[in-house]
């Protein structure tokens, strides 16, 4: 039977009028379009997208099929019409000029993540944060799971479906890793649990400053006089507490953990090695030990986190500990790959701002010395932000690597050497172990691993599970998988 905190009211609110523009037409924006079309019919919906690549030409193609009119290219103003609702994909910026012009007239805008909650009247669990979104969606899940919830994982993440793709098929429970993109325009998004995990410097390309940044992850949490029914909330972290705060103030549960001595569920210890993790929590109801397959100060307090928001649901102890102990690590986080004739460990790793980089390099600093090795690190950049932060992640990589081996890498289509530049910059103004350069990112792997030896850890940072490589800013793609190389050159 699923908790009364996870029941939601018998309707969703309604959107906004159509007629609707969807802006993007990636993975969410055609999620949208469809659900919407099935919702008010195709004649209501219309989609845009700047690009004209394979990719949207496929989508698009599959949209006309069914009835929406789609266009590619210009900037997207001709595409206005008679819409009363623009809907954003999470990637499209409100400065973009169909937006920034839609907003001008008047027009209602939503994120696909609240039309798919709109349409999708499932209990429904959010997750975000800076770092740790993944890994604690993906711990939700399983405690979800293992107390016969059934749950369905989405949002922005790569290992589920948008969440208007679950219109139609509601699951019995859904579980959303939400970004600051999917939150920043949330009119009516009422969620009936959410997780906080912390704010670090990311996403400044996108959000003005810090304070923007957290506004946009408050409208999940704290909106005029709503607030979520029950939040677990990372007190370690100063916007943490505020809406630890606010939630209380309306009337709301905030269930606070971290390893400030005030959270409610404090971790007093924890201790690791490469894939395992021992740590114990004051609970309210008294200590708890936990053995866990995620190392890492960092995951301790992303199990507690789920730990705490479990416990706020009412859900049974025990199913909650076997499910925590038995998770898997996210793929590419922290993922050590099996290399069996070698005599050194390979971990990768998606870490690339510079909080979650810290994380990463000390969970692994910390487990080199029981194997009697070094850390050498193979790290990138990538994104739009990556210029931004190469710097302070460049000077990290040195402190706290043996050896760092800097490369370059693209995620859309960005000038590679313009991050590598600043990588470089920030790492040779610290101090620490030994740089060296490779451009390219296989051979920057390969000459790492060339260098390793008995006990040593290689550790590669920066894109973790993602499987290709932007050529060009026109949608080329080369394949490009870091787990992959490992084995191969293994």
């Amino acid at each position: 039977m699923i908790p009364n905190r996870l029941t939601p009211p018998p309707r969703r609110p309604p959107l906004p009028p159509g007629p609707y523009l969807v802006v993007g037409l990636g993975r969410a924006g055609f999620a949208a379009a469809r659900a919407l079309a099935g919702e008010v019919g195709p004649p209501a919906v219309r989609v845009w997208d700047a690009a004209v690549d394979a990719g949207q030409l496929q989508r698009a193609a599959l949209l006309r099929r069914i009835g929406v009119d789609v266009l590619l290219g210009g900037d997207g103003l001709q595409a206005l019409g008679d819409a009363r609702t623009l809907v954003k994909s999470p990637g499209v910026a409100p400065d973009v000029a169909v937006v920034a012009a839609g907003l001008g007239r008047g027009l209602a805008l939503v994120d696909e993540l609240e039309v798919g909650w709109s349409l999708v009247p499932s209990p429904t669990v959010a997750v975000t944060g800076t770092n740790g979104k993944s890994t604690v969606a993906a711990l939700c899940v399983e405690v979800l799971a293992a107390h016969g919830l059934e749950p369905a994982l989405t949002g922005n993440t790569e290992f589920g479906p948008a969440l208007s793709e679950l219109a139609g098929a509601p699951p019995r429970s859904v579980v959303a890793e939400v970004s600051s993109y999917q939150a920043e325009f949330a009119r009516a998004l009422a969620v009936d649990a959410a997780v906080f995990t912390n704010l670090t410097r990311e996403h400044l390309n996108r959000h003005t400053d810090m304070e923007a940044y957290g506004a946009a992850k408050r409208r999940l949490f704290v909106r005029g006089e709503w607030c979520v029914p029950l939040a677990s909330v990372n007190v370690d972290d100063d916007l943490g507490r505020r809406l630890a705060a606010e939630i209380e103030e309306r009337g709301g549960r905030a269930v606070t953990y971290g390893f400030a001595a005030d959270a409610a569920y404090r971790i007093v210890d924890s201790h690791w090695g490469l894939r395992e993790a021992e740590l114990t929590v004051e609970a309210p109801d008294g200590p708890v030990q936990l053995g866990a397959r995620l190392p890492g100060a960092h995951n301790a307090a992303n199990l507690t986190a789920v730990l705490a928001l479990a416990d706020g649901l009412g859900l049974p102890r025990d199913p909650t500990l076997g499910a925590l102990a038995a998770a898997s690590p996210v793929p590419g986080r922290f993922e050590v790959v099996d290399t069996p004739n070698r005599p050194f460990a390979v971990v990768v790793d998606f870490a690339i701002a510079p909080d979650s980089v810290r994380n990463v390099l000390e969970t692994a600093r910390r487990a080199v010395p029981a194997r009697g090795g070094r850390l050498l690190t193979v790290l990138t950049v990538m994104g739009r932000s990556g210029p931004l932060i190469a710097r302070e992640v460049g000077a990290l990589g040195r402190e706290l690597s043996d050896l760092l081996v800097l490369c370059g890498s693209s995620y859309r289509g960005e000038p590679r050497l313009v991050a590598l530049a600043e990588l470089a910059a920030g790492a040779r103004a610290a101090g620490g172990g030994s740089v060296e350069i490779v451009i390219d990112r296989r051979e920057a792997i390969a000459q790492a691993m060339s260098a390793a030896r008995p006990g040593d850890l290689v550790l590669v940072l920066g894109r973790g599970p993602t499987a290709r490589e932007a050529t060009d800013a026109r949608g080329g793609f080369r394949p490009l998988d870091d787990r992959q190389v490992v084995r191969e050159l293994a």
